[in-house]
């Protein structure tokens, strides 16, 4: 709640530019189930019993949750994925467990949500301080565990982001994808974070959406608060909150203003050649995740879609989705680029990108680890299943398949046996456009390779860079070594370009839609470039004036 001195005071927060552009809205504040602060309520004797009751319910609740998790997990990816559903279950039904949940309510007098919250912090503890590394992981089960819990004690079925009003701030101290995947530029207008620097997933999100971002604001969640009135600058890393009168009204005219802007880049974009000083052509896609990404990118002048990412269809479902479900999905959102060439990304899970019906097992180094193709092929229904969907769009779309988190040869030759062998399966004599993801140094140094079994390349800058320089995309404490226009990389864009030869190279992470590196990003060969949809007509008209 707000005290009296902070209703409807005018104050300026300053962050860092994230994602360009204007927008006003309401804040939702954003927290995790797990960093809330639960409400401690003491009950006296007469509530214990209904407390222990509302604990059982929901673990009753869980636990019917993780049986149908785990039946849809084994018929798909087999019972060893399965299995870690069933260890789950094994925890919430442990004797000793849902024992001392119930001497707890009745020992310390406490609601149940406080309960669960205190009893599964302490087992938490005791697993991540055990020497195995095995236990250890098993923290990361108990803290899913409470999460469930809790979101079954509250009655809430959704992500609490999934269905936000119209014109919402979001405010949050970082999100993750998981998060992010049910972000809609109908309704979110804008986004302020405590941790999101210009290549966290937060901010690659909000830029493809169209949304200003704001980020690096200190005690966000301590500053603002839900429902507060805020005027968002993504241009020049500002926000203000409830701002006064004489604040509004100049900003609806700065925001009119932009608006008339776009509007005016965006039919120049549709019209006119992309071509740069010296007579060179240039191909500018578009990265977007749905229907309505697509049908921007056509309205921005996009010359086709670069990079389709599926991660937000499978990180938004409830279930495994089947190959149906996947290929409807696909043909749907792909509509209205009809007749353009789409390139479709496999899905680039691991790390911090993890469907909560795959559990995929912790690991001691996740970004180092399974992520990628390396996931895929360790669990080849999940790769087959997207493969066969693939194919089948294919006969109704110019496609390109994208194989992510590329390291080795190897990589490519497995999934490409792979599609050869379900296309011979379902009479499909072609093959649609098979590329490679070129996002760790190890791809771009093995391209003469690499090429002997792919149509194309991309280059994900994003990844190449956190590899590259050695620093986390995510981590704020090394975001200075994150330098995505280093030499270094522009020397890997350029060998990747020379080497590949007659076989086309395109550019698709954050780095192709920074205006100011367009002209160098030319020098190095570069000819297609795929960026955020509302990026389009800026990069278009940078290229216009660029010399190849």
């Amino acid at each position: 709640m707000k005290t009296e001195s902070e209703k409807d005071t005018m104050r300026t927060l300053v962050g860092e530019r994230v994602s360009p552009g204007l927008a006003q809205g309401k804040a939702f504040v954003y927290r995790d189930v797990l960093q809330r602060d639960s409400e401690l309520s003491e009950i006296d004797s007469t509530q214990v019993d209904e407390e222990k009751t509302r604990i059982e319910e929901a673990i009753d609740d869980v636990r019917q949750s993780l049986i149908i998790d785990a039946k849809r997990i084994e018929g798909r990816l087999g019972k060893k994925s399965a299995d870690i559903f069933r260890a789950q279950e094994a925890i919430l039904l442990d004797a000793a467990v849902v024992e001392e949940l119930k001497q707890t309510v009745a020992a310390e007098s406490i609601n149940a949500e406080h309960v669960i919250r205190t009893v599964f912090r302490r087992l938490a503890r005791r697993f991540r301080d055990m020497s195995d590394e095995m236990f250890r992981a098993r923290g990361d089960d108990i803290d899913d565990l409470s999460r469930r819990l809790l979101l079954s004690l509250a009655g809430i079925q959704a992500h609490s982001l999934e269905n936000l009003p119209a014109n919402t701030v979001l405010v949050a101290r970082r999100l993750l994808p998981s998060d992010t995947v049910f972000l809609s530029r109908l309704s979110t207008v804008a986004v302020l974070a405590e941790f999101a620097g210009p290549a966290a997933h937060a901010a690659l999100l909000a830029r493809e959406l169209g949304i200003p971002c704001v980020g690096g604001i200190p005690e966000l969640l301590e500053t603002v608060h839900m429902g507060d009135v805020v005027l968002v600058n993504g241009n020049e890393g500002t926000a203000v909150l409830n701002p006064d009168s004489g604040a509004r009204q100049k900003f609806a005219r700065d925001l009119d203003e932009e608006r008339k802007r776009q509007e005016t880049m965006a039919q120049v974009s549709r019209l006119e050649p992309t071509v740069t000083v010296d007579g060179v052509e240039v191909a500018v896609m578009a990265n977007v995740r749905s229907r309505e990404d697509v049908e921007l990118a056509m309205n921005c002048g996009a010359d086709g879609i670069g990079l389709f990412r599926t991660e937000p269809f499978f990180l938004s479902t409830k279930h495994f989705p089947s190959d149906r479900e996947f290929a409807e999905f696909l043909l749907d959102s792909l509509h209205p680029a009809q007749g353009r060439q789409v390139d479709v990304r496999l899905l680039d899970i691991g790390a911090d990108k993890n469907p909560l019906y795959l559990h995929l097992p912790p690991e001691p180094d996740p970004f180092l680890g399974r992520r990628g193709v390396r996931v895929l092929l360790e669990y080849p229904d999940l790769l087959e299943a997207q493969l066969r969907a693939l194919l089948e769009v294919s006969q109704h779309f110019h496609i390109g398949v994208l194989i992510p988190m590329v390291t080795t040869e190897s990589d490519v030759v497995q999934v490409v046996e792979r599609f050869q062998h379900l296309a011979d399966d379902m009479g499909i004599r072609k093959l649609p456009r098979i590329g490679a993801m070129i996002e760790t140094p190890a791809a771009a140094l093995s391209v003469p390779s690499l090429k002997k079994h792919v149509d194309f390349f991309s280059i994900g800058s994003n990844d190449l860079t956190q590899y590259t320089m050695a620093a986390g995309r995510e981590n704020p404490l090394v975001a200075a070594y994150f330098i995505d226009d280093h030499p270094t990389i522009l020397r890997l864009i350029e060998l990747v370009i020379r080497e590949a030869g007659d076989t086309p190279v395109s550019l698709c992470g954050e780095l192709a839609g920074r205006i100011e590196v367009i002209p160098r990003l030319l020098r190095t060969g570069l000819r297609s470039l795929s960026v955020p949809a509302v990026l389009v007509p800026d990069v278009k008209q940078a290229i216009r004036h660029s010399r190849s």
